[in-house]
C-alpha cells in the first residue's frame, strides 16, 4: 500500500510540468486578437435572414447566450456582439462555426449537440442583426 502512495506522488509530480504546458497552450489557443476562420469563411448560411428567422435566433439567443452576452448582444462575461468586428471573423460561416464548436481556451463552449444546425443558423442571423442595430 506504501508502495502505491509512492507511486501516485512521484506520478503527480512528474506529471505536473506536462499538465502545465498543456494548460499554457489552452491559454494561448485563441488570443483576443482578430483573426480569420478561412475553412470556415466560404460557408454559406442556408437559412435566409427573414423576421421569421431573426425572431426565432433571438429565443434561442435569450436561452443559450444572454447570461454571457448580455441583453442585445452588448456584451457582458462574453463579447460584444454588435461590434463591426468579430474576433472569429465576420462571415456566417465563422459565426456558425464559433457557435458550433465553442473557443479553446474561454468560456465559449460549442452547442453543436445542443442545437440543431438551423437552429444555429438562426443565431446567426439574429447576431447579424444585432450588428445592423436591429437591437436597440
Amino acid at each position: 500500500m506504501k508502495e502505491k502512495i509512492v507511486f501516485m506522488i512521484i506520478s503527480v509530480f512528474l506529471c505536473l510540468p506536462y499538465g502545465s504546458a498543456a494548460a499554457e497552450e489552452m491559454k494561448d489557443a485563441h488570443k483576443p486578437n482578430h483573426h480569420r476562420h478561412q475553412e470556415n469563411a466560404k460557408i454559406k448560411n442556408p437559412i435566409s435572414k427573414t423576421e421569421k428567422s431573426v425572431a426565432r435566433g433571438r429565443k434561442l439567443y435569450e436561452k443559450h447566450c444572454l447570461a454571457c452576452h448580455g441583453e442585445g448582444g452588448k456584451g457582458g462575461i462574453g463579447p460584444n456582439l454588435t461590434d463591426s468586428v468579430r474576433i472569429h471573423g465576420n462571415t456566417d460561416g465563422e459565426m456558425f462555426h464559433v457557435i458550433t464548436a465553442g473557443v479553446a481556451g474561454t468560456a465559449m463552449k460549442g452547442f453543436e449537440k445542443e442545437l440543431t444546425k438551423e437552429m444555429r443558423w438562426h443565431l446567426v442571423n439574429y447576431i447579424k442583426n444585432l450588428r445592423n442595430g436591429g437591437e436597440k
